[in-house]
């Protein structure tokens, strides 16, 4: 496991092309935004147990975690 410290608005980026950002820090909670092609699952780790009824589909050709449907 690779364990990296990041501030707000700083940067790790996943081979070229999926880039995780810290964009808040609220106590001991901290947002992370993900930018990932539409073919990269990106899941919390809670929504792995669940067995999807049906294949999701992506929003858009390049998704940000924080949408209604993903």
């Amino acid at each position: 496991m690779l364990v990296l410290s990041r501030k707000l608005n700083q940067e790790i980026r996943i081979a070229e092309n999926i880039v995780v950002r810290v964009i808040g820090i609220k106590g001991n909670q901290v947002r992370l935004g993900i930018v990932a092609p539409s073919e990269v699952p990106v899941l919390r780790e809670e929504l792995t147990m669940k067995v999807p009824s049906q294949p999701r589909q992506p929003c858009s050709g390049t998704r940000v975690m924080k949408c209604a449907r993903c």
